[in-house]
């Protein structure tokens, strides 16, 4: 039955509205059934509207406004192809139609193609400047733009949003993505402007918050970063990423047990959010507790094998374990180091550098560590202490937070070799260290926080090497060698390293002391009556043997006390259960005393006044805490073992002549603490002549360290690569890359139905909340009357505004025929709503590796 006649039957059934008829047939017209369409749209009877317009186009193929919404409709129901066709015969019937333009704007967008997008909203704007649908779908349309090139284009991007706030200047969008890309470029200020007109325009923009929060965390304001993420959380008491930094902030000032609160409701509201369980690894890691940390960093890993941090984490966290394989330990390095190589792309196989020796030497040193850091310390006197006319070094500096430390350290090269690369891709600063011209390459943070073996990965320069900041192998093929020494890694060793190692005559490391120190005071016990061992490291260090170990010298020296002191102890929980693990071997909780950091450098080595004899950690003893015990004239008991981690104790009392603190088993250990505690006198007078020892011997000689060991050795091995030496490069064992969790999992399994994490409390988790009203998302048309079918009047649809003054220019089927709209494909959506952009949260929150607790002082375990 044609559509007339069904109306006619439907009109005398009383089941259709009454549209006008023609005088002369008695039928409906081709505006009466345009005008019933519109009815019907309105009431979302988008088939029967359809119809309608289908009959009233047979009437008058001429018909502006069926064209119009035919294409609106099917826009709204995703058939983009017959959209852009009827949309298209709109524009022929009239090319001057505002809203025939915003409706071929609208099918661009909805294609991604935004450019097109773009070109067609202003060809409507060049008739009509004030129409606000189309200001708002130009502004839409500039912001996804931005958004799509932003990766390749960062610079055009911003240009992008800021063109969109020229024509919406009340667009939070466009603020809220202009934010992110400042954010991304390190432009912390200008971000906080733009994050902050975003919530003035959208109060309840969680992500905006969010991300204010990130930029006044990394810039030490923590009241600040709290406050904003509690209004985030005000927002959208569900938001996983800011209970996630939230959980962040929190294990950073130590209050753990709501570090813990925060990051398991984070996991309990999405369960899959990966970087969550890396963060739990390193609260729980905090805790002293590895198994957990281990088993947080394996599940992040499941969730994103691709993903830098809990990788990289977890190498670090096995560093740690007792009963562990080295060589279980190598093959999880390599492993890492295969998949890592892959996902890069090529290294480079040629290089600017001349093989010739008869020249001054590049090297770059490449690290995150260029502040008052552990690393700082002993790299300090490579750059001070250089021969100039042999070597040029360049410094490429990661470092987030820069102090006096950095400064001191800028102005120990030229201004132009002082190269920072905070943010920048891997492969655009390989690209200028090798535009550099680098010879040797030194890398100095391993798998620690913020390294940047990524640029290392991609060989910018012919000859390279690992040194100071990590206790293992990289394990990546690019790195040619591996300083140490034949103390801490003897000829015999049995541990395997991807590089070659290196070793250097003496010891491999050289301390530089802070500026400033605390006079070493008299010895205590001849204050307090009873000796005070003491140890100043994570207690991740501190494990079950470790603990078992201190309780039996605590018991072999009736009356002694332990004075232990980390982070963890600013949470009472973490205390408690520190004190049980020693009241389990007889230890008295009145023996032990527990602090937490101190508030600066100066206070945390006064501490060590309060300490008789350090008790070094197995199987991965201290470095910086032990330099630093030393130079407080506390001497330290270390027992060495048989990997690189377990020795740096041994080589380090060897470089300043107190081999004899050093113990080769369990039962010499407990051996050498009760005997140096049985005789204050000697202990009083080691005390009071230890720094003096340290400072003249080969750990504190900067000069004679470098000029005669490091330097010489860069030398010889520069010459072997001049003489033909291949450099190394990354070797696969197979096609396929291992599997993110080779050599296989090293979390203890969990106790059958035992949750990975723990429930937080019933009332920490809110019950889901009426969402935000958001802005539109890309693929919704722009807000015109043609384009919003159901929500406006029908009589709306043809209200189309008064034409302006058109340019000479006459357009065809595209604004600018540069893409003709019929060419269009569709293609994957990218949204530009408040959440279009980054959270912003993960990579500036999260940290790899090592952890840096703010009042730690200059040392941290190296």
């Amino acid at each position: 039955m044609p559509a007339a006649t069904h109306y006619v039957a439907g009109l005398a059934a009383g089941a259709l509205p009454v549209a006008p008829h023609d005088p002369v047939t008695g039928m409906p017209s081709a505006a009466a059934l345009a005008e019933l369409g519109s009815r019907l749209k309105a009431a979302g009877d988008w088939r029967g509207a359809a119809e309608r317009y289908y009959e009233a186009l047979r009437l008058d193929p001429t018909l502006l406004v069926a064209e119009l919404n035919l294409g609106a409709l099917f826009l709204a129901s995703g058939d983009l192809q017959h959209a852009l066709e009827h949309t298209e015969r709109a524009y022929t019937l009239d090319p001057r139609s505002v809203d025939a333009m915003n409706n071929m704007g609208a099918i661009c967008q909805a294609q991604a193609n935004f450019e097109t997008a773009a070109q067609w909203y202003r060809a409507a704007l060049r008739l009509s400047p004030s129409c606000e649908a189309t200001l708002s779908g130009l502004a839409m349309a500039l912001v996804s733009r931005g958004l799509q090139i932003k990766s390749q284009d960062p610079k055009g991007a911003i240009k992008c949003y800021q063109e969109a706030l020229v024509h919406s200047p009340m667009n939070a969008n466009a603020y809220y993505n202009l934010g992110v890309s400042y954010a991304e470029r390190h432009k912390y200020d200008k971000a906080l402007i733009n994050y902050s007109l975003t919530v003035h325009f959208d109060p309840r923009c969680a992500e905006a918050y969010n991300n204010m929060g990130v930029i006044y965390k990394e810039q030490e304001n923590l009241d600040k970063a709290l406050k904003c993420y509690h209004m985030a959380i005000q927002c959208n008491p569900r938001f996983a990423q800011t209970l996630n930094n939230l959980g962040v902030a929190y294990t950073t000032t130590g209050r753990l047990q709501e570090a813990l609160e925060y990051l398991s409701r984070a996991v309990a509201v999405a369960p899959t959010y990966a970087e969550a369980y890396n963060n739990l690894g390193w609260l729980f890691w905090d805790h002293g507790d590895l198994a957990q940390a281990l088993r947080m960093y394996e599940r992040c890993i499941e969730l994103s094998p691709t993903s830098k941090n809990p990788s990289q984490n977890r190498l670090l966290a096995l560093n740690y374990l007792h009963g562990v394989s080295s060589e279980r330990v190598f093959a999880a390095h390599r492993a890492w180091g295969e998949r890592f190589c892959r996902e890069l792309g090529h290294p480079f196989t040629d290089w600017l550098s001349a093989r010739q020796m008869k020249r001054p030497l590049r090297v770059g040193y490449i690290s995150p560590d260029f502040f008052t850091h552990s690393v700082s310390f002993f790299c300090h006197c490579l750059f001070e202490h250089r021969n100039s006319e042999l070597f040029d070094i360049y410094l490429y500096s990661n470092t987030a937070r820069e102090d006096e430390k950095t400064e001191l350290f800028k102005n120990m090269v030229p201004p132009d070799r002082w190269k920072k690369v905070l943010g920048r891709p891997a492969q655009e600063v390989a690209n200028l260290i090798r535009e550099d011209s680098i010879d040797i390459l030194i890398e100095l943070a391993g798998h620690t926080a913020n390294n940047r073996l990524d640029v290392v990965a991609l060989k910018p320069a012919p000859v390279q090497f690992t040194y100071i900041g990590y206790n293992n192998t990289t394990g990546l093929g690019a790195v040619d060698y591996r300083v140490t020494d034949a103390v801490v890694d003897p000829p015999d060793s049995q541990q395997p390293f991807s590089e070659e190692l290196v070793r250097l005559p003496g010891c491999f490391l050289c301390y530089t002391p802070p500026a400033r120190i605390p006079d070493v005071e008299p010895l205590p016990a001849l204050r307090t009556g009873y000796i005070t061992f003491g140890s100043f490291s994570c207690l991740a260090k501190v494990s079950a043997p470790c603990v078992a170990l201190w309780a039996r010298v605590l018991r072999e020296v009736p009356g002694s006390r332990l004075l232990v002191k980390n982070k963890g102890f600013y949470s009472a929980d973490v205390q408690a259960t520190f004190i049980e693990h020693f009241k389990r071997h007889g230890i008295a909780e009145d023996r032990l005393k527990l602090m937490a950091l101190a508030p600066t450098s100066f206070d945390h080595l006064k501490i060590y006044n309060e300490v008789d004899i350090a008790l070094d950690t197995f199987p991965y003893s201290n470095t910086t805490t032990s330099c630093e015990t030393l130079l407080m004239g506390v001497p330290v008991v270390c027992l060495a073992g048989s990997t690189h981690g377990s020795r740096v104790g041994m080589t380090l009392l060897n470089a300043i002549g107190l081999s004899e603190f050093a113990a080769a088993n369990q039962e010499e250990y407990v051996a050498k603490a009760k005997g140096l505690a049985g005789d204050l006198q000697t202990l009083a007078t080691v005390r009071q002549n230890l720094r003096q020892i340290m400072c003249s011997s080969m750990l504190c000689d900067g000069r004679g360290f470098v000029r005669d060991k490091f330097e010489p050795m860069l030398l010889e091995k520069w010459r072997l690569f001049c003489e033909g030496r291949p450099p190394s490069a990354q070797a696969f064992t197979s096609v396929e890359p291992p599997d993110p969790l080779a050599p296989g999992p090293f979390a203890p399994a969990l106790p059958p139905g035992a949750p990975i994490v723990g429930a937080p409390s019933a009332a920490a988790i809110p019950a889901p909340v009426v969402p935000v009203p958001q802005l539109v998302a890309a693929a919704a048309p722009p807000a015109t009357a043609a384009s919003l079918g159901a929500a406006l009047p029908p009589t709306m649809v043809v209200a189309a505004e008064a034409a302006q003054p058109a340019t000479p220019t006459v357009l065809s089927r595209c604004p600018t025929s540069a893409v003709p709209a019929s060419k269009i494909q569709p293609a994957m959506l990218v949204p530009t709503a408040v959440c279009g952009g980054p959270v912003g949260n993960t990579m500036l929150a999260l940290t790899p590796g090592r952890r840096r607790p703010r009042a730690r002082g200059p040392g941290r375990h190296v």
